[in-house]
């Protein structure tokens, strides 16, 4: 057609073409942000391949119930350099799990409308047909490797603030912004890209 010609020879803008574009993932000690805090955070810049992240420390765990508030300062005063960030079920877990400890701890959290979240999740699912709704299943299937695994000794061992398994952990969640990044390239070019809020 002559919307995908003008589109592959670079003629029609679109605002996700003059974006500046994260891959979002976090890792916490709980599934529930009244129950658990953030234990790391990694955004990767899908265009430049920069990397920011942050890891709580053994410190700041064993203050009581796990004082996240430093690296929630960090994430974000990092979020807010990006126009979109990109999640994988982020609209279900990760971004109202960081909007509740943020406030919790006296964050500010960016408001509606300050910044685009394109979740590939729902992406994922609309576009392939695949055996499970999973990062891993969408990733393995289109040869993007890096997913790690997570050992549940190490987690556990994690969430009270043994050095190494944090530094596993902190691993493990950059490998999922670099797999993400890699899997938006995938799925960028067959739907229509809509800005819905964070």
């Amino acid at each position: 057609s002559r919307i995908f010609v003008l589109r592959e020879e670079g003629k029609l803008e679109s605002w996700i073409n003059t974006a500046r574009i994260g891959s979002l993932d976090i890792e916490t000690s709980n599934l529930d942000a009244n129950a658990g805090f953030m234990v790391s955070w990694a955004i990767r810049d899908v265009n430049t391949g920069e990397q920011f992240c942050d890891l709580i420390t053994s410190e700041e765990i064993t203050r009581g119930f796990g004082d996240d508030t430093r690296i929630l300062h960090s994430l974000v005063d990092t979020m807010i350099k990006f126009d979109v960030l990109l999640t994988f079920w982020g609209t279900g877990f990760d971004i109202p799990f960081m909007r509740a400890r943020a406030l919790g701890q006296g964050v500010g959290f960016p408001a509606y409308g300050s910044i685009a979240h394109l979740d590939l999740f729902y992406a994922c699912r609309s576009l392939f047909k695949l055996h499970r709704r999973s990062l891993q299943a969408a990733t393995e299937f289109f040869g993007i490797a890096g997913k790690t695994h997570l050992d549940l000794k190490v987690w556990n061992k994690g969430r009270v603030g043994h050095e190494p398994s944090l530094q596993y952990i902190l691993e493990h969640n950059i490998a999922d912004v670099d797999i993400l990044a890699k899997l938006w390239t995938v799925v960028l070019p067959y739907r229509k890209w809509l800005k819905k809020s964070i």
